[in-house]
């Protein structure tokens, strides 16, 4: 008798607990805001705005005028939880923005707060089907994607035959078309497997407070900023 007397009190006990469950997403024992940090949005620029212009001039000389098309400052949710259970609903706050040129070439950037509580927020650029991402403070690539699916990449093993390999370096400073630019990130990659094509980017150069300064094409193309 015991034994069942205690039975039907964890059933009883389940039910209310099975009810919050079924609330999904509507119900988190706690909610926390994660916000891209002051520092790091100084990486954030001008050419997010709609409507204010770009140009690049490749090695051909044939001038590409970007135009801002499209930003947000947005919050995108998360959620974490125990035995099925929300336990915290997170938001973390991102900005973006994207520009398009009279070619039809299009650029986006992004940059989203870190979940933890450094400065390492992480950029996201993506240019010619090209996608990568990495951590600001760190320059540790967290994602690599490309027109084909599932490809493996790697930041460590640079001379790699089986994988795409993706990295970052910060430069102090780097001139362009007689325009010296501090403060550069330099996305670069190698492609032993052959899954990027000719007319997309290896080679991306991206200053503090300016934006897109510099690209290169898997052909050879090379484009670079002109200053207004």
């Amino acid at each position: 008798m015991a034994k069942t007397i205690r039975y039907i009190l964890r059933l009883l006990w389940l039910v209310p607990l099975l009810g919050l469950v079924a609330c999904g997403d509507d119900f988190a024992l706690s909610t926390k805001y994660y916000y891209v940090k002051p520092e790091n949005k100084a990486w954030l620029v001008n050419d997010s705005l709609v409507g204010v212009p770009y140009a690049m001039v490749d090695n051909n000389g044939i001038t590409y005028n970007f135009t801002g098309v499209r930003t947000s400052h947005d919050f995108s949710e998360g959620m974490s939880g125990f035995l099925f259970i929300p336990t915290q609903k997170s938001y973390c706050e991102y900005y973006s923005s994207t520009s398009v040129s009279n070619y039809g070439t299009s650029f986006s950037m992004y940059v989203y707060a870190s979940y933890t509580n450094d400065n390492n927020d992480d950029i996201h650029l993506y240019l010619t089907g090209v996608t990568m991402h990495c951590s600001l403070a760190s320059r540790e690539v967290t994602y690599f994607g490309c027109d084909e699916n599932n490809v493996e990449w790697t930041q460590t093993e640079e001379n790699t035959t089986t994988k795409v390999f993706v990295n970052v370096d910060k430069l102090n400073s780097l001139t362009v078309q007689n325009q010296t630019y501090n403060e550069v990130l330099h996305f670069y990659l190698k492609d032993p497997i052959g899954v990027i094509k000719p007319n997309q980017c290896t080679d991306l150069y991206y200053a503090k407070g300016i934006g897109l300064i510099k690209y290169t094409l898997k052909n050879g193309i090379v484009f670079e900023r002109i200053t207004n």
